[in-house]
Formats: structure tokens, sequence, C-alpha cells
């Protein structure tokens, strides 16, 4: 149904059933309470006007009881007044009934077990249903015991109880009612920043905002910042795949305006046809060094953030170390690292490795003998110093270095991709590169990385 498919409408349709079921139980137990005090009240009463009754009877000589009729309570004296009263001897006839009975027979018998003293009978009487109470009372000057009987009409506690009954649902169901309508308007009021944040998510969906923003409860600043690292994220990543796809188009162009000179030198060869082979060869070198470049590019991932399993530095730096001695077995590079234990890169693991090889793979390229790497930690930032004893980089250097394509050592290939990369997979993770003086004497440089996602 779609009127559950909203939050407030499911709250309040939940409250709904479950104020119901509280205020019915609540209901019922007081009805209850209220019927049980009643009838305990009612049988008080029985047993007094029983008491007060037999309290009158007077023995006479011949060992019969009397019953002033001036004395006793005046309501036995009127007709269907609701309190009756009757006297039995022991052979179970009548020896006296009330007035109110309209000398009637007695709506109910002495019918107590031998050895039964008292018991509280129910009975349906013609007019209303009544509740007597019978006693077996002996008197000292009387040669037998008898029986006494009080009835009370139960019509006008079973009216009382009715009353209260429809009362206690009354309000009860008012109270319902307003307490649905009090939450409705807190509802609306407490789930306005939801309200909000969907507003603004459609409207960065039709592209009319391009973040979330406003002040949010505590309970949903995460879930906007989350949500504002998927929409960053996505939309550099829209940006740099276009610009990638730019970069190679403009890359390609000239190399391949080249290659076409240089075939149809080929249709047409001049006195320099013997370098025509070495120079289509460059020119293919070129495209290949380009091709591979973007690949790298495209590998960066600067994942989001959310889901991304903290990734530990330690293990990735020693298969890093593993794979460059291998390939700089003949050079002998010595490399000492300082990481701080517990160390982990909040993003995608190949991003790490990506960045970590091709620093490391520099380091031992333009080392003379000696390679360091420290890894540091700061709230939600990861640092990486990687140094060495090479011959360092001039400042001048510095900035063409972090340019795309540029090598300081155009004999070395490979650098300029190399920090290229390392400069996109920074620039992905809301952090910061820079090339200093390492303290081994030649270039050092420092990474800091952001957390997946969130520009810091």
């Amino acid at each position: 149904m779609a009127f559950l498919r909203s939050l407030r409408a499911r709250v309040l349709l939940w409250v709904s059933v479950a104020l119901t079921a509280l205020f019915a139980l609540t209901v019922a137990a007081l009805d209850v309470t209220f019927r049980e005090t009643t009838d305990g009240a009612r049988r008080e009463l029985l047993e007094v006007q029983l008491l007060g009754l037999a309290g009158l009877a007077e023995p006479t000589d011949d060992g019969r009881l009397v019953l002033p009729t001036d004395a006793i309570n005046p309501e036995f004296s009127v007709a269907d007044s609701g309190l009756y009263g009757m006297l039995w001897d022991s052979a179970g006839n009548v020896v006296w009934s009330s007035l109110s009975l309209l000398g009637g027979e007695p709506p109910l018998t002495p019918a107590l077990d031998e050895g039964e003293t008292r018991r509280f009978v129910l009975v349906d009487a013609p007019n209303a249903p009544l509740e007597a109470l019978l006693m077996r009372i002996a008197f000292d000057d009387a040669t037998e015991p008898y029986v006494f009987g009080i009835a009370v009409s139960l019509t006008p506690y079973l009216e009382r109880q009715a009353a209260f009954r429809r009362y206690l649902i009354a309000w009860f169901a008012t109270i319902t009612l307003v307490t649905l309508l009090v939450l409705t308007v807190l509802l609306r009021v407490v789930l306005r920043p939801l309200g909000t944040l969907e507003r603004q998510v459609r409207e960065v969906e039709a592209g009319r905002r391009q973040r979330l923003d406003g002040a949010f409860p505590s309970e949903l600043i995460p879930l906007a910042g989350n949500l504002n690292a998927l929409i960053e994220t996505e939309r550099r990543r829209l940006v740099r795949y276009r610009n990638m796809l730019d970069d190679l188009a403009h890359a390609l162009k000239t190399p391949l305006a080249a290659m076409r000179s240089l075939l149809a030198e080929f249709r047409d060869p001049g006195p320099n046809a013997e370098d025509l082979p070495s120079a289509l060869a460059r020119e293919v070198e070129r495209m290949d060094q380009r091709v591979s470049y973007q690949l790298r590019r495209a590998r960066a991932s600067g994942a989001t953030g959310l889901g991304v399993e903290p990734v530990a530095v330690a293990p990735v730096v020693d298969d890093l170390k593993h794979t460059l001695d291998k390939v700089y077995r003949e050079k002998g590079v010595e490399l000492t690292t300082r990481i701080v234990p517990g160390a982990v890169f909040h993003g995608d693991p190949g991003d790490l490795t990506e960045l970590l090889g091709n620093l490391l793979d520099n380091a031992y390229k333009y080392c003379r003998a000696k390679v360091s790497l420290v890894v540091e930690t700061r709230p939600d930032r990861l640092v990486l110093r990687i140094g060495d004893d090479g011959p360092g980089i001039s400042p001048e250097e510095v900035e063409r270095l972090v340019e795309r394509g540029v090598r300081a050592d155009e004999s070395t290939p490979g650098q300029g991709i190399g920090l290229a990369v390392v400069r996109e997979t920074v620039e992905l993770y809301g952090g910061a590169l820079a090339v200093e003086r390492s303290p081994l004497g030649g270039a050092e440089v420092v990474v800091e990385l952001g957390r997946a996602g969130f520009v810091l």
C-alpha cells in the first residue's frame, strides 16, 4: 500500500495499534477493578444489613423470634426498594419477610448445607437479578437456629458499572485521538529534517543543487556526509573520465599526425629514408606511453568511503619491498621503514598499492644505496614520507615533476607518468603532495591522504 510507504504513516499506524491495545487493556483492568470493588462493597452491605436485622431479633418465652417492625431499616418497608429481608425457622418455614416484597413469596430458599453457616447466592428474579446473603444464626434463648436472608437488587449496580465502562471508553478514546493528533504534529516537526534531506536529494538528482547542506540533527549528519561524499566522488569521477578522454585524444593527435607524415615519406622516400623506421618507432613509443599513463590513471578509483574496509599499510609495504628487492637485486638497495603500529588507509587497496609502488620504484631507481619510508597517522589522515640518498631534485624541477607526464631525467623512462599518477590519486583522496629534502641527502616525497570520498 502506498500509504504505508510513508514513515510518518507507519509510525502513526503502529502507535495507534499500540495505544488501542494498551488502552483496551487499561479499560478492561479498570472495569474489572471497579466491578470487584463494587461487588465487595455490596457484599459488605448485605452482611451489615443482615447482622443489623439479626441484632434486632428478640426471642420469646416459647423459643420463637420476633422482629420489631418499627426499628428495622425503612427500606424493608418500601415496596420494591431493592432491599429485601427474610427469616426462616429450622424447618424452612418463612417466619418473617419484609414489606418490600409486596407480600409475595421470598425469591430464594434457605439452601444451606449441613454445617454451612453462610452463603452468597445470585438469584434470577422476574423483575431484576438479585444477590442474597444467607446466614444461619443460633440464639441462646431460642430452641433452634434460624436462617436470615438479605437480598439486594443488582440493577443499580449493573447500571453504575455500565456507565463507568462507557465513561472509560469515551475518555480513553478521546485521549487516544488527542495523543495521535499531538503525535502527528510532533512527527511533522521531528521528521522535517528528513523531508528536507529528501527534497535536497531530489534537487541534486534534478541538477538544481550541488550538495546537501543545512542544520541537520546529529543523527542525520553522518548520513548527509556520506551522501555528499558519494555525490562529490561521482561528480569528480565523471569530470575525471571526461578529462582523461580529452587528454588522451589530445595526446594522440601529435604522434598520429607525425605517423601520417612518416607513412607518406615511406611512399615517396627522400634522402633521410633510413631514419624513417626509428622515427616511426619513437612515435609509437610516445603513443604507448600516453595510453599506458591514461590506463594507470583510470585504475585509481578514489572510492567513496562507503563500505570500504580499512587497508593495513604494513602488509602492502612488505609485499612491495619484496618485489622491488628482486627487481633491483643488483643495486643492493637498503630500505628502512618506520610505520606507526595499526596504520591503515581508508580507501581502495589498489590505489594504495599503485601510489606506494610508484613512489618506492622511483626511490629505488634514483637512490645510490638507501631508501627510507615513514608512515604516520593523524586524525582521518595518513602521511607517507619516501626519501632516498640520490641526487635529489632542484626546486625548479619539483614544480615540473608534479605536472602530468614531465620527467626530471628523460634517460630513465616512466618517472613522469608515475608521479603524475601519484598526483591524480592524491587529489582523489583530498590530500596533498610535496617534494622536500630527505635526511638521507636526496629527495623526499611527502604524501598526505584523506579518507576515501571525504575532502577534509
